[in-house]
Order: C-alpha cells, then structure tokens, then sequence
C-alpha cells in the first residue's frame, strides 16, 4: 500500500469510529483530521466532503456485504441451508469488522435511498431466496416484504441490541440461534 492509500485509509478509519461514537452529523472534518493525525485539508484530497465520504464507505460496505450474502448461499438448493449460510456470513461479517458494521447498521436510514438501484443489496438477496423458496412450494406464500423484513428482523435487531451495548461477545456465536429464529418466522403457516 503507497503512502496516498495509507492515508486515506487512516482517513477513512478515524472517520468510521468517529461516525459511530458520534454520528456522521455531529462529527466535524477537524474531529477527523485529528484522529488521523493528518492536516484537515488532506481529507479534501481524497474526499470532496465529509457527507461523501460518508455515503463512499457506506456504499462500498453495502455491496460488498450483499456480494458476500449471495456467495454464501448460492452453492445450497434448499431455503433452510441457503438461511444457515446467509446468517453466518452475516454473523461473520459482523464480527470481521464490529466499527465498520455498526456503521452501515447505524447509517441505513441516512443512505439506502441514495444507493443506486444497480448496487447489489444485502436485503434484495435475502428476498430473492425467500421469494425462490415460496415458488419452489418450500415456505408458505405471503407478502414477501413482509417474511423477508421478518426474518432479516430476527438478526438485524440483535445487532443493534449489541450496538447499544444490550449484549456482548460475537455475532456468531448466535449464528445458529438466529438460522433457527428466522426458518421458523418464514415456515410458520397461517391460521
């Protein structure tokens, strides 16, 4: 890595935790500039402005997180272990870089309307599986939207439980716990 990517990695680090600890809002290019040990301008070399910067690292996580969801279930032909799979690379991606996922978690509601509709998205993959799964006759038919927001709910809340400090330790030590959880919102039959 050259010295111009190892800087604006330092850049992009510092701004990550800060954003997390305090919010992309209340966190100022001066904040960053210091916890990267860099003069306030430098930050302009690479980023033409803090909101950028911000909606840069959380595009780059978005679709790198769906990309690593799709690979992860797409060697499985039935729901239940395309569900274990997706939940532990889930699982694992969190814990792979806890700041960085706390981020994009934290950050969703800012950034999902600005992510470009050719961006691959985390939620488009598990609806595509759950809808395939409802076709094959695997699950019951319903609202998609709604099983698909019911089952990304069962791990998704955790994180953010674990966000604000409700829980400690690893996501994927729940892995199995949260594969469970989700096939069991997704079979269940209506009454």
């Amino acid at each position: 890595m050259g010295k111009a990517e190892e800087t604006k990695a330092r850049v992009e680090r510092a701004a990550l935790t800060l954003f997390v600890a305090r919010s992309v809002a209340e966190t100022t290019t001066r904040q960053i500039a210091l916890a990267a040990s860099i003069a306030e301008g430098t930050i302009y070399r690479y980023f033409p402005s803090k909101e950028q910067l911000a909606l840069d690292m959380f595009l780059r996580h978005h679709r790198a997180l769906a990309e690593a969801l799709d690979e992860a279930h797409r060697p499985h032909k039935e729901l239940r272990p395309k569900i274990e799979a997706i939940v532990h690379r889930y699982c694992d991606w969190a814990d792979q870089d806890w700041t960085l996922f706390a981020y994009h978690l934290l950050n969703q509601h800012a950034f999902l309307a600005r992510v470009p509709d050719d961006v691959p998205n985390p939620v488009n993959i598990a609806r595509e599986v759950i809808g395939q799964a409802m076709k094959a006759g695997e699950i019951p038919r319903r609202d998609i939207d709604l099983a698909a927001a019911s089952a990304i709910g069962v791990v998704l809340q955790a994180a953010t439980y674990k966000v604000y400090g409700r829980f400690e330790g690893p996501l994927s030590a729940h892995a199995r716990f949260f594969a469970d959880a989700a096939w069991a919102v997704l079979a269940v039959k209506e009454k």
